[in-house]
């Protein structure tokens, strides 16, 4: 995790992680309120795949969420500054 580009330590990577657990989050939501609209003959059924689907979503969305904020760290800065912020030349 030294500056390469992989899909684990590239240059963006924990706010693409924050973002799917965003998705992953809403997605999760939809399912759980999807659940109750669905009208009487079928809803048993829809309950049945909504409710474990909202949970394994919700689940994903929150490791995702949390992986990336844990893994934002900043970086020190390299050049040192001067009191206006310019970097010395």
């Amino acid at each position: 995790m030294n500056g390469d580009s992989s899909w684990l330590a590239g240059p963006g990577a924990s706010f693409m992680r924050c973002v799917t657990g965003a998705i992953l989050l809403a997605a999760a939501e939809q399912c759980f309120a999807h659940a109750w609209l669905i009208p009487f003959p079928h809803r048993e059924a829809a309950v049945q795949v909504l409710y474990p689907g909202s949970m394994v979503l919700l689940g994903l969305g929150l490791t995702f969420l949390v992986w990336g904020v844990l893994s934002d760290g900043r970086q020190p800065r390299t050049e040192p500054r001067t009191a206006s912020g310019s970097t010395r030349s």
